[in-house]
This record gives structure tokens, C-alpha cells and sequence, in this order.
């Protein structure tokens, strides 16, 4: 292989898994929350599950504020959760 198809790939995985990571609930969401100064601690923050599974992921599994944040995301279209929008969450409990 020469150079440039070398160098092309390792662009194309990398992008790929950026893409891929960022369209579902990850730890680095969780490690985003954190840092915006948003109390999770882990992923039942917004998920009823305590290690949810995209291959299984059901909308209903999803805690309040979770139901928040993909209305937010379905209405803004977006490819994946605004954590930082659980600032502006309120707990009507």
C-alpha cells in the first residue's frame, strides 16, 4: 500500500468512529455532564437501566430526564443528546 491509502484509512476509521460514537448514549456523554457541572454520576442519571445496551435501547427505558433529552434532541434534529440541555431541566416530582 502506498502512503496516501495508508494515512486515507486510518482517517476514514477514525472519522467512522467518532460518527458512530457520538450517535448514542456514551460515557464521554456522561463525562460531558460532569464537566457543564450537571450532577450525573452515572447512567441512571437518564436511563432506567443501570448499563443500557444500544443493540436493546427502548425509549421507554429512559428515565424523565432522559425522556427530556431526546424530545429536545427529536425537536432540535440532532444526531445525538445535548447533555448540556439538562441544565434546563426541571424535576416535576
Amino acid at each position: 500500500m502506498n502512503r496516501a491509502t495508508v494515512v486515507g484509512t486510518g482517517v476514514l476509521i477514525l472519522a467512522l468512529g467518532v460518527a458512530v460514537g457520538s450517535a448514542f448514549g456514551t460515557p464521554q456523554m456522561l463525562a460531558e455532564a460532569k464537566k457543564a457541572g450537571i450532577q450525573a454520576n452515572n447512567c441512571q442519571y437518564c436511563h432506567t437501566q443501570p448499563l443500557p445496551k444500544k443493540e436493546t435501547f427502548k425509549p421507554d427505558e429512559l428515565s424523565d430526564r432522559g425522556k427530556f433529552l431526546l424530545a429536545d434532541m427529536k425537536q432540535r434534529n440532532l444526531k445525538a443528546p445535548d447533555v448540556t440541555k439538562l441544565k434546563e431541566y426541571k424535576d416535576t416530582k
